[in-house]
């Protein structure tokens, strides 16, 4: 599902508006959500990242290397002034080794739920954190892990 008008507390709101931003790949956007300190936490970063440079620079990377990545919202929202949790799908296609077009065929789908928490404060992001299943998005690029780490329950 897009943001539509089932969501329409979505849509106007501070998490709606990121969602459409990156959707767009519009980092100057993204970046201007953000309090100038603010945190940018997310399962499949190795660190969490600082201040309006820092997190310009993920997204401009994030971008860069995986140019038709999305976030399609899930039905389950909460948006209050001070926090925001938004579930969702992301898609789109695994890096290509040092971007040589002539290896794309290394490209592969994935796709994975998760959700993401905004901390709002003055109408701007104060912090960010986004929870998804960071092995399966692996398994899916990567797909002979899925032999060598099978999921056990």
């Amino acid at each position: 599902m897009s943001i539509n008008e089932r969501q329409p507390e979505l849509i106007s709101s501070l998490p709606g508006k990121w969602i459409a931003a990156f959707n767009a790949h519009d980092v100057a956007s993204i970046v201007s959500f953000y309090h100038e300190d603010a945190e940018l936490n997310d399962a499949g970063m190795k660190y969490p990242r600082h201040g309006e440079k820092a997190i310009e620079a993920w997204f401009t990377q994030r971008f860069s290397t995986m140019p038709t990545i999305t976030y399609t919202p899930s039905e389950y929202i909460v948006v209050t002034d001070q926090r925001a949790v938004v579930t969702w799908t992301t898609h789109g296609r695994s890096p290509v080794p040092g971007k040589r077009t002539w290896l794309n065929w290394l490209s592969r789908p994935f796709h994975v739920d998760g959700v993401s928490v905004f901390m709002i404060e003055d109408g701007r992001i104060r912090s960010q954190r986004g929870y998804y299943d960071h092995l399966a998005v692996i398994q899916q690029i990567l797909p002979p892990l899925r032999w060598l780490l099978p999921v056990r329950f």
